[in-house]
């Protein structure tokens, strides 16, 4: 089959050259994942990660082109059609249609010519198997099309029923072969029509093997600058070292040589982790590097457990290895409750989040098990090894409170009334700042950010910017940070607001650092996950509570945790911040986390209701509350230790991400000494 232009579809030639080294045929990708179905009546995704600048055109321009590929046959008589409209539409047929032919000259200008072509497609692309770019004898850009076997037989049968007419090659309602069939082909065949460059066949070889029926536009699409990324994770990395150093340090000045044994569980946990994201081929974004800082200090959790146990059955005159087989089996029911909270919502973001969430997901359920098997076997081994090797002498270690005998539950009136200011304070911020709490990842919009040279006062950027910019602030990251400018504005203006920034205000030589652009449509979807996410882990952990204790414990578990997602919800919003869904994330962390320091509280008063420690309710819950107070202060310091130093050391970018971890540490905290207990009180006397 061949074509009087020597350009059009035929068997390809016994000597293509396919491209990629050494004549294999390396596909060009588009995209790190596909899902939905958009004729199910969804909406199909389709997503890619890690595209440079210089590529991000060329990206985009693969991703919306639909490459909708179409065989349909030309009419006998198009030349004189068209020649005898003399430049009008041409009068046909009701079953032809005009399209355009496309044919680029050589000196790079596309000429298109009207040609007359059935509108019934005979064969589409869902009949092709495969596709690759070639050169013909003439060295010519060409495209290999590879049938499957029904494609073959049509395409067969259409050569064969139609020798001696011309066959047009359609991609996207553009002609770009109209050959004369000389022969059958039942085999692959060559599209090279339009003197194609090398590129251009490339991108097309690679869309016709996924040829798509619907149009693709592009709803979401994130970019840091190049210097920013570096910046910010070379901040991360020292954050996380630093957070090493300093959980390190505390815990050998502490527990002295049980701290050295905490040490070097941390040393395993940590490797262990970064072996098992290594050997799954996970990428660390930042979110996960802070779920792996958090990650440090849940495995300090676990030793602060396990060695305050220790220094209790010290004190009941235990020889010292005795001690550490009881301290570890007395303290397991606390760290396995703790830890399975905290895994059920690592295992919810998972599930309804996205990117940068599920790899905070990731990390963190990873990095709990890796947490268990330093703290319940690494540790345990050096503690049993240090106790026979240097005997009772060599568990000595500080403590931080002596016998307390507070009375917690006398508090709760005042503790109630501060919870409800707190949570009266959200309320206003939420209902007077509106949608303007939530970020583009849930209105839909573009959020740019801005370095400069020169600072222009924020009331001229908005009266020049006008409509453009709906929000207009200057964000400066803690500990003397970089000044940046943040704009917020429709979805598809980011672009527009910098040309309209460096054409009215030059001096301050603007330069885009971040891009985040995310259409309506997502974000009404991402806002309705995040919902689904957070009641799903309420719901989880509600229920496994109930399980491991009884509903009255379950009750005041679960009134703490809708108490610490709602107030830390509200302190962010009150300090300015702005909601995005790895907020969300940090959020549903921060619930299974909280819960940990009430489960150990809740597994003392249980432990002395089956010992028949008192009859006075209250008088039992006080304490254990005083009991475990040291221990529930010194977990949630050393996390709240680590997180800090990721929220000063670890950059702009997950700036936010830090801080609402530090909010819902402290809030939670509070919430299982001063509510939780209270509500398992008010709600009735709970059974052994």
């Amino acid at each position: 089959m061949e074509d009087q232009d020597q350009a059009g579809v035929g068997p390809p030639r016994r000597d293509p050259v396919p491209s990629g080294a050494g004549g294999k045929h390396q596909p060009c990708d588009v995209g790190s994942g596909c899902r939905g179905d958009p004729q199910a009546g969804g909406l199909g995704r389709c997503g890619g990660a890690g595209v440079s600048e210089a590529d991000k055109t060329s990206y985009r321009r693969q991703l919306e082109r639909v490459a909708k590929l179409e065989f349909t046959l030309v009419h006998e008589r198009s030349d004189e059609l068209v020649a005898e409209a003399k430049g009008k539409a041409p009068q046909i047929p009701m079953e032809y249609q005009v399209l355009k032919l496309r044919d680029r000259q050589p000196n790079g200008t596309v000429k298109e010519s009207p040609l007359v072509v059935k509108r019934r497609t005979e064969i589409s692309g869902k009949s092709v198997a495969n596709a690759f770019r070639s050169v013909d004898q003439l060295g010519r850009a060409v495209v290999i099309i590879e049938f499957n076997p029904e494609g073959r037989q049509k395409f067969g049968q259409l050569t064969e029923q139609n020798i001696g007419r011309r066959l047009a090659v359609i991609l996207d309602g553009q002609v770009y072969s109209a050959p004369v069939i000389r022969s059958a082909i039942y085999g692959s065949c060559e599209i090279s029509g339009g003197n194609m460059t090398a590129t251009e066949a490339e991108e097309l070889a690679s869309v016709l093997k996924n040829p798509l029926e619907n149009p693709v536009s592009i709803i979401d699409e994130r970019g840091v600058d190049p210097s920013l990324g570096a910046s910010s994770v070379q901040s991360g990395f020292l954050a996380g070292w630093v957070s090493i150093v300093a959980v390190g340090l505390f815990a050998l000045i502490y527990y002295r040589w049980l701290g050295l044994v905490s040490v070097f569980g941390l040393v395993i946990n940590i490797l262990v982790l970064l072996g098992l994201l290594a050997q799954f081929g996970f990428t660390l974004t930042l979110p996960g590097l802070a779920g792996l800082i958090l990650t440090i200090g849940i495995g300090v959790d676990a030793n602060v457990l396990v060695f305050e146990r220790i220094r209790e059955e010290l004190a009941h005159h235990r020889t010292a290895l005795e001690a550490v087989s009881s301290g570890f089996q007395r303290a397991f029911s606390s760290i396995l409750d703790a830890n399975v909270t905290t895994v059920i919502a690592a295992a919810i973001l998972f599930w309804q989040g996205s990117g940068p969430v599920q790899g905070f997901a990731t990390v963190l359920c990873l990095g709990i098990f890796s947490s268990l098997f330093a703290a319940l076997i690494v540790s345990r081994t050096g503690a049993e090894l240090l106790a026979e090797k240097a005997g009772k002498g060599s568990l000595h270690m500080m403590k931080f409170l002596e016998d307390t005998k507070i009375n917690f539950l006398a508090m709760r009136v005042p503790a109630f009334a501060l919870s409800g200011l707190l949570l009266l304070a959200g309320v206003i911020t939420v209902a007077i700042k509106g949608e303007k709490v939530l970020g583009v990842d849930f209105t839909g919009g573009d959020l740019v950010t801005f370095s400069f040279k020169e600072k222009v006062d924020d009331g001229k950027i908005r009266s020049a910017l006008g409509n453009l910019a709906e929000v207009v602030q200057y964000q400066r990251s803690p500990v003397g940070g970089q000044e940046v400018l943040s704009l917020r504005t429709a979805f598809g203006n980011g672009e527009k607001v910098g040309q309209k920034l460096a054409q009215d205000f030059p001096q301050a030589e603007y330069r885009q650092l971040q891009l985040d652009k995310v259409a309506g449509v997502v974000g009404a979807e991402l806002k309705q996950k995040a919902l689904i996410a957070l009641l799903l882990g309420v719901l989880a952990i509600f229920i496994y509570t109930t399980w491991r204790f009884e509903t009255a414990f379950a009750a005041g578990a679960i009134v703490a945790l809708v108490h610490d997602v709602l107030i830390s919800l509200g302190l962010f919003a009150l300090l300015g911040r702005e909601l995005s869904l790895p907020m969300v994330g940090a959020i549903l962390a921060v619930a299974g986390y909280s819960i940990n320091d009430t489960i150990v509280i809740f597994d003392r008063i249980r432990e002395f209701f089956r010992g028949g420690v008192g009859s006075d309710r209250a008088g039992v819950m006080n304490l254990a509350i005083n009991q475990t107070l040291s221990r529930t202060l010194l977990t949630s310091g050393l996390t709240f230790l680590a997180v800090l130093v990721l929220f000063i050391l670890g950059g702009r970018v997950i700036n936010d991400f830090a801080l609402i971890l530090l909010i819902g540490i402290v809030v939670g905290t509070y919430s299982s000494i001063f509510i939780a207990s209270p509500i398992v009180l008010l709600f009735g006397k709970s059974k052994s």
